[in-house]
């Protein structure tokens, strides 16, 4: 049958912005741009996948013939969005095209036959946890901007690592991420029982999947979520997105956060450094943004130069007592990490010119950062 439906553009769109990172992707496979559009029981089943990443979403509609079709995912959302009305009517018509009628007026779009879509992932619905949507918001939010780049370093590095753990009676979720340079570890206690929850030594979660886990939970209160031998499942009553896993060792991490001596530390005033090391980046040379960082005991020297612009220093008053260190770090990466952190202070434990600095705040107590220095 061909699909004939009516559906609240407002409904449409949001479910069609959803679906665009996905759907962009350019690749061989022609029909990987296109979504895949399905009648159900008075709603509408739209799906894209990139064969690494699948999102299905359903919409109430009214269906007036059942049907499938796929159209071009990117071209449909720029119609609907632009559309000047309250509801879109669809009515497939001969050869797969498609009519899209607003109050104003007609767009005849080519489809493609919804066989030649891949079908989506089949999962488990047992094995679902459901949490805080809040709560992998902000494991997220703690580890995505410290996750190397593709090409950028080995394949391990670019995701994000997931365990689960105990801690006295709670029940914990952490994600780890390096690109090598820097480490941050995020856990949360998730309130609930995780003992169904099946996650392996290297649950390695793709960049562009933690993006889009991060997409998927906004505006929501709960999510249910489960790892499945190559996959992981996020779902909603509305919507569902399953995510292929990476293979791959994530580094022994464990090590290099035990090394680090705690007894000597900095507390800082948390804005006044953020704000430093943005000046200090003005004049900070090449990609790796280097800021030399003197400390003596009271305070912080912050200092950067460049051959063609200038240079730039700023003292920072801190609580410090100890010998005189001098190290360069890369500036961004303090900026990013400072940044997600809650307390007004923070302590910056660092005991050497060559060793490990690590970052940590009272109002972060599951939260770790770890930035490794530069040779000057």
């Amino acid at each position: 049958m061909s699909i004939v439906v009516n559906i609240a553009k407002e409904d449409f769109l949001s479910g069609l912005a959803s679906l665009q990172n996905i759907s962009s992707k350019k690749g061989t496979i022609a029909i990987l741009s296109n979504v895949l559009i399905q009648t159900g029981n008075d709603c509408v089943e739209l799906t894209c996948t990139d064969l690494e990443i699948g999102l299905r979403c359903t919409l109430p509609a009214e269906v007036l013939s059942e049907g499938s079709i796929t159209l071009p995912c990117k071209k449909l959302f720029e119609i609907v969005r632009e559309a000047e009305c309250s509801h879109i009517h669809l009515e497939e018509k001969e050869n797969s095209w498609v009519k899209v009628s607003v109050e104003t007026g007609d767009y005849n779009i080519a489809g493609m036959e919804h066989d030649e879509f891949p079908n989506f992932p089949e999962y488990e619905a047992s094995k679902l946890v459901k949490v805080s949507a809040g709560k992998i918001q902000e494991l997220i939010e703690k580890t995505i901007f410290s996750m190397a780049s593709d090409g950028e370093s080995q394949f391990s590095l670019v995701g994000v690592l997931v365990e689960k753990m105990k801690k006295d009676t709670k029940s914990m979720i952490r994600f780890v991420s390096s690109d090598g340079h820097r480490l941050s570890l995020m856990q949360e206690d998730v309130g609930v029982e995780l003992d169904g929850l099946e996650i392996g030594n290297n649950t390695l979660i793709p960049k562009k999947g933690v993006q889009e886990i991060r997409k998927f939970c906004e505006g929501l209160d709960e999510v249910s979520f489960s790892f499945e031998e190559k996959q992981a499942v996020f779902k909603t009553d509305s919507a569902i997105l399953i995510i292929r896993l990476l293979n791959g060792e994530f580094p022994d991490y464990s090590s290099l956060i035990n090394i680090i001596n705690r007894d000597k530390f900095i507390e800082v005033e948390k804005t006044s450094l953020i704000n430093a090391f943005r000046r200090m980046n003005l004049f900070a040379e090449d990609k790796f943004n280097i800021v030399q960082f003197s400390l003596n005991s009271g305070k912080i020297t912050l200092s950067s130069q460049s051959m063609d612009i200038g240079n730039a220093r700023e003292d920072i008053e801190v609580t410090y007592e100890g010998d005189e260190i001098k190290m360069g770090f890369n500036g961004k990466y303090f900026i990013e990490t400072l940044s997600v952190m809650k307390s007004d202070t923070v302590k910056i434990y660092v005991s050497s010119n060559e060793s490990p600095c690590m970052i940590l705040s009272e109002k972060d107590p599951e939260y770790i950062s770890i930035i490794m220095p530069m040779h000057l």
